[in-house]
């Protein structure tokens, strides 16, 4: 999904940034159309089915529809704020490690750098970092394109 309604002019560098919805995520988001803004850069943003999109119950009837729909929830959030904030963007739904489709996505487009929310606090990011397990910090031991942490 993209935006392709209004004329902006050709982008000249591409920006990817990580999507979940959280404030967080938010906050990198805005940012991240605000740099694209005096970059003139195209806005990637990536979306990583996790276990926060699954279902509650693996064995519902619809298991598969609610998959969909909580999917389909994070796209519309993320085009609602784009379209409010103006931006030249597309949206991408993908699934995998989040560091290796982050990085992925950086490399095919080329993107100047991967722009995300600070991690969330509480006692998993805590766990995550300690670990090294944070996908920015995965990012940037193991990728070579720059991460910009935004704060929430």
């Amino acid at each position: 999904m993209d935006n392709t309604d209004e004329p902006l002019r050709p982008a000249t560098t591409e920006l990817v940034v990580g999507w979940d919805r959280q404030p967080a995520s938010a906050a990198a988001l805005q940012f991240a159309v605000g740099l694209a803004r005096r970059l003139n850069a195209h806005v990637h943003v990536v979306h990583i089915a996790d276990f926060d999109d699954m279902p509650v119950d693996p064995d519902a009837w619809d298991y598969e529809e609610q998959f969909h729909a909580s999917l389909e929830a994070h796209a519309v959030a993320a085009r609602d704020l784009l379209d409010e904030l103006g931006a030249n963007w597309t949206y991408h739904a993908m699934h995998g490690r989040p560091p290796d489709v982050l990085a992925d996505m950086a490399e095919d487009v080329d993107a100047l750098m991967i722009v995300l929310g600070a991690p969330r606090g509480g006692v998993h990011s805590f766990i995550d970092s300690f670990a090294g397990q944070s996908v920015a910090h995965q990012l940037t031991r193991r990728h070579s394109r720059a991460v910009l942490l935004v704060p929430e």
